[in-house]
């Protein structure tokens, strides 16, 4: 049935000159979910994955336990939660059931108190249980995992459960609350689990709106199991391919080929786009029309029993030796192009002060312009060799991450 979805391309410049060489082509590809999808409320199957060791006690603790409070207030009574507390052992407090008996879920979570160490794999094993529990038809597995601190001796053991999880349909999504969570595993456990990279709790009083926003997120899936193909004909080469939106993620190398890219876009949300910036290098051509590539959509919309469904868009650059044609630029794709290399820069900064406590990357001076005041001052201390504090290395990636998400540096 078509219009569920929308897939829309932009190009960087719809005319480019005739020349000699090869030359570099932006296409900007837009995926989102139409207006009819707007009652779409599939069941949720969540887990709660909660970091409880002692050094979460006082704030930490408190706003993270109402938090968890108003996630089962706003779930329905088709909805399945679990909840599971870690410190250096683990504990179901809530096995997964259906929320119906809020008042009773809500006195268990009360009862959490802080204690002992951390070791997250043991947690995230008993999350992924009680997700596996029950065979809930079309629903969205969710494990919000949360954690303040450095998990020890299990890091690959918890990269195997993200793997794990990402086979059994279940997205993790985690979070750092304060300054001394590894944010290179968290990232890669929701990564790894096709859920996000980790969201950066900075302050205790700030717990509620994240979770807000992971309930939001979680009601508003209303496409599963979303992939974007790019086929090529000869003389088009994939150069580099990058998540813009809802945040910016450089897609893994191993998704570009010869002849394709392959982009596993997951779950699409109401009212919420998945954007893709794709480079592309093309051989000489003579003045004219060309098609450069075909974009391709496949969607599942389990609600309505969808599965395979098919949208192409066919993207065309009109090759000129009209100056004033090949002048003109997209400023919206552009921008992401310009957004997506400062989150790079910023990023392989940051990697390496993690690594060797300072940096001989510097900033770019075509990237400072997307960046804010308090990113860039920090960036230039790491390059004059001072020292920055953890909250500001997991400010900064946050933030930079989702520079696409800010366009007011388009307006005149």
């Amino acid at each position: 049935m078509p219009g569920e979805v929308t897939l829309a391309q932009q190009l960087g410049k719809d005319f480019m000159p005739v020349t000699g060489g090869s030359q570099l082509a932006y296409v900007l590809l837009e995926a989102k979910p139409t207006e009819i999808m707007a009652q779409v409320r599939m069941p949720l199957n969540f887990a709660l994955v909660i970091d409880h060791s002692g050094s979460m006690k006082g704030a930490k603790l408190r706003n993270v336990r109402e938090a968890v409070k108003m996630v089962i207030d706003r779930l329905e009574p088709t909805d399945y939660i679990s909840v599971v507390i870690f410190d250096d052992s683990a504990q179901v407090i809530i096995p997964s059931m259906p929320a119906n008996d809020k008042p009773g879920m809500k006195a268990a979570i009360d009862r959490i108190q802080d204690a002992g160490g951390t070791t997250m794999s043991l947690g995230m094993t008993h999350g992924l249980g009680e997700l596996r529990r029950w065979n809930i038809p079309n629903a969205v597995n969710r494990m919000i995992l949360l954690t303040d601190g450095v998990t020890y001796g299990d890091t690959d053991r918890c990269r195997q459960l993200a793997r794990d999880a990402a086979a059994a349909g279940v997205s993790i999504y985690p979070l750092g609350i304060g300054s001394d969570w590894d944010e290179s595993l968290l990232d890669d456990i929701g990564q790894l689990s096709g859920g996000m990279p980790a969201e950066f709790i900075k302050s205790p009083a700030d717990a509620m709106t994240i979770f807000e926003q992971q309930i939001q997120s979680a009601v508003a899936v209303a496409v599963r199991n979303a992939t974007l193909t790019l086929r090529l004909p000869a003389g088009v080469t994939p150069r580099k391919a990058v998540k813009v939106l809802p945040i910016i993620r450089d897609v893994d190398a191993s998704a570009l080929s010869d002849r394709q890219v392959v982009i596993p876009l997951g779950d699409l949300e109401k009212d919420t786009a998945q954007s893709v910036l794709v480079e592309l290098m093309i051989d000489p051509r003579p003045a004219g029309l060309f098609r450069i590539a075909q974009a391709e959509l496949t969607y599942d919309v389990p609600m309505v029993g969808l599965v395979n469904e098919k949208l192409r868009e066919d993207i065309k650059v009109t090759f000129s030796s009209d100056q004033n044609q090949t002048s003109q630029v997209n400023a919206l794709v552009m921008n992401f192009a310009e957004k997506s290399n400062a989150q790079r820069l910023v990023t392989r900064i940051l990697d390496e002060y993690k690594r060797t406590g300072k940096a001989t990357t510097k900033l770019a001076p075509n990237v400072t312009r997307v960046l804010d005041p308090e990113t860039i001052s920090a960036i230039e201390q790491i390059n004059q060799g001072q020292q920055i504090s953890q909250e500001q290395v997991k400010s900064i990636g946050n933030k930079t991450r989702k520079l696409t998400q800010r366009l007011d540096d388009l307006l005149p």
